[in-house]
């Protein structure tokens, strides 16, 4: 019997978002040859990239509260076919690739409406798994209470790094069914880059909007000093920064902003799609961020990065590579700034932080394998 896979909290929103889909996408298709991939389209998921995944059409639009989705269950099976439509009846497992959606920071909706559909999942005997995430903190009211009807349901979840799995079991107790597996986006296979090649001083500036809507005035109120100063000592050191953009809505007028008040502003790249983007990285002699996903493809494939964030996940994911001083606050003094981006402004700096970061990933690459093989497993 086919099996229908649905994944979902994964989208083109950002190249993070879609990263997450292409690995969750690639890893079905791959281990499961035959399984229809669906996704419930909404905003985050228009036609064409889905239909390039070979991704199938899980019938839903809501609307008022009504889901006028329900028609296409009407439908012959044959005819659903057809057009590539499965029903919420045919689905047998949901991959929930929310990346970080589960805490405070983003209030009770989303945990409590996951707990609502876990517990509906389940007693229609569908398995749930939550592939690696962020989670926590669980303080808000009622968000602790969610997250223990999740935990109950859920076949497998997975924190993405030890900070997560502590808030989360806090919360709901540990659990076998609840474990620590690192981002699973770094065994994507990036698109070869052919505008530049590695040793030609290119720099990625990867902006994110959150950096000043989701941190304190001390972190948002210096983030835009802390990129262009960045891009002078870049520029300084003979190096080529140029922006990256991994999300269009938020971090391009960003972007812009910043290029309005040089001299010379930077060249802005839109990568077309994540793998190209990851690619584009690959090439890049060094990098600096603050998107999540622009970071573990920088630290997957060894490009020397410094990176700022706004949550957890940003310092997990910098200790998981042994590589906590690559981490920076938005908020450094010129003096700050200098030491922390000086590991990066020369060959031998680079060359010797890329050493390291090579000698983590091969054991981080090795421990998404195996949460994939126990994923599978469970999935059976």
């Amino acid at each position: 019997m086919t099996k229908t896979i649905e994944i979902r909290k994964a989208g083109f929103t950002n190249k993070g978002a879609e990263m997450m889909l292409v690995a969750a996408t690639q890893e079905v298709q791959t281990r499961i040859p035959g399984a229809r991939v669906c996704v419930a389209p909404n905003y985050s998921l228009p036609y064409e990239p889905r239909a390039r995944l070979g991704l199938w059409h899980r019938a839903e639009l809501v609307k008022n509260g009504i889901d006028f989705g329900r028609v296409v269950e009407t439908m012959p099976a044959k005819l659903r076919t057809r057009y590539g439509f499965v029903t919420r009846a045919e689905v047998d497992v949901i991959l929930d690739a929310a990346g970080f959606a589960y805490s405070d920071q983003w209030k009770l909706g989303p945990s409590l409406d996951l707990a609502q559909k876990a517990e509906a999942w389940t007693a229609a005997g569908k398995k749930l798994i939550l592939l690696p995430q962020a989670f926590g903190p669980f303080e808000a009211l009622g968000i602790a209470d969610a997250m223990n009807r999740v935990a109950d349901k859920a076949t497998l979840i997975y924190a993405r790094e030890q900070q997560s799995y502590d808030y989360l079991t806090e919360v709901v107790g540990e659990r076998d069914n609840i474990r620590l597996s690192p981002d699973f986006t770094n065994l994507l296979k990036a698109i070869p880059y052919s505008g530049f090649q590695k040793g030609s001083g290119k720099v990625a500036i990867v902006p994110n909007a959150r950096m000043l809507d989701m941190t304190d005035s001390s972190q948002s109120g210096g983030y835009a000093g802390f990129l262009s100063g960045t891009i002078d000592r870049l520029e300084a050191a003979s190096l080529k920064p140029f922006f990256l953009v991994h999300e269009t809505m938020d971090d391009l007028p960003l972007a812009k902003k910043i290029n309005a008040g040089r001299a010379a502003p930077l060249e802005i790249i839109e990568a077309e799609d994540a793998l190209k983007a990851k690619g584009l990285i690959a090439e890049c002699d060094a990098l600096v961020g603050s998107r999540f996903h622009a970071l573990v493809s920088a630290l997957a494939q060894a490009v020397p990065v410094i990176g700022t964030g706004w949550s957890h996940k940003y310092r997990e994911l910098f200790r998981d590579y042994s590589y906590e001083e690559g981490l920076a606050g938005a908020d450094l003094s010129p003096n700050e700034l200098d030491a922390k981006l000086s590991p990066i402004l020369t060959a031998e700096g680079r060359a010797a932080v890329s050493a390291r970061l090579a000698a983590a990933s091969g054991e981080i690459k090795a421990r998404v394998g195996t949460m994939w093989t126990e994923v599978f497993a469970a999935i059976g």
